[in-house]
């Protein structure tokens, strides 16, 4: 599998496990709805979409200059959101469901893991700028009103000390907050909220834990859902917690499992296997 720009350049600033997925990694248009993913198609990563039985997919994107990954779709199910990475940078873009009316949102340097606000009107995603700690930002899905949400330092006292970066970062279902994961190192990492003003920043678990690279919240914004390593066993682990950092428990025990997805209905998990020829996850109608 190709290493995408994003996680070869940021390197020490994003694990690989926080910024690239397997190439089933898939993201839901919601019941009986498409199905976005990514695959090795030639000598690139493209997106592709298919029904949740398995039948019709279709490749979305072509690109033979770049690599299409961490696809998401917009609340309505009508565009897709992705990271694309070419040699020496890696872009937000967004294109129709049927990969048409492509569009760069951020400007040269190195952007992934875009996210939608629950409005459709905003994507935050992770940006590096070189010799900074990569952050969290927001945009417009217009392109406009790019800005910084985190700072790319955390004061020392808070465990940090010698942050690497941030990255996966996920709208709360009111849209107000954001979690995000603030990785130290390569199994060490943080889930923090913060708000979409940038204030009330919160650790939310602690960095023993491990670094988590899927996040999800419940349906009512009380708990995060999220994946980590198991050390000592091979896969990862489904957990969930409520917000204010108390009640964490593991609800899976996955080996090989890499991604954890909410259901919009409660607290109930999808995780991916990363088998590239399978992705299945709760969808609704659109």
């Amino acid at each position: 599998m190709r290493t995408t720009a994003l996680a070869a350049l940021v390197g020490l600033c994003l694990t690989a496990a926080a910024l690239s997925a397997p190439s089933s990694r898939a993201t839901f248009r919601g019941t009986n709805g498409l199905l976005v993913y990514r695959a090795q198609a030639g000598s690139r990563m493209q997106l592709f979409t298919v029904r949740p039985d398995g039948s019709r997919q279709h490749q979305v994107t072509h690109f033979t200059n770049s690599d299409a990954g961490w696809p998401a779709w917009s609340p309505d199910g009508t565009r897709i959101a992705f990271e694309r990475d070419f040699a020496n940078h890696a872009a937000i873009y967004t294109m129709s469901a049927s990969g048409s009316d492509l569009h760069s949102l951020t400007p040269r340097g190195l952007n992934g893991e875009p996210s939608w606000s629950p409005n459709g009107r905003q994507i935050t995603f992770g940006r590096y700028i070189p010799g900074e700690e990569a952050s969290i930002w927001f945009v417009r899905a217009d392109g406009g009103g790019l800005r910084p949400i985190t700072t790319n330092r955390l004061p020392k006292n808070d465990g940090c000390g010698g942050c690497a970066g941030q990255g996966s970062s996920v709208f709360s279902p009111d849209g107000k907050h954001i979690a995000f994961t603030w990785i130290k190192g390569e199994h060490s990492g943080a889930i923090y909220t913060v708000g979409v003003n940038g204030k009330g920043l919160h650790r939310v678990t602690p960095f023993t834990h491990g670094v988590a690279d899927k996040i999800g919240w419940s349906p009512d914004g009380t708990e995060i859902a999220f994946s980590s390593p198991e050390f000592g066993r091979a896969g990862r682990s489904a957990n969930a917690i409520h917000t204010n950092g108390t009640g964490l428990r593991r609800l899976t025990h996955e080996n090989g499992g890499t991604t954890t997805t909410v259901s919009t209905r409660g607290h109930r998990t999808a995780n991916e296997s990363p088998s590239p020829a399978t992705a299945t996850a709760p969808t609704r109608s659109t």
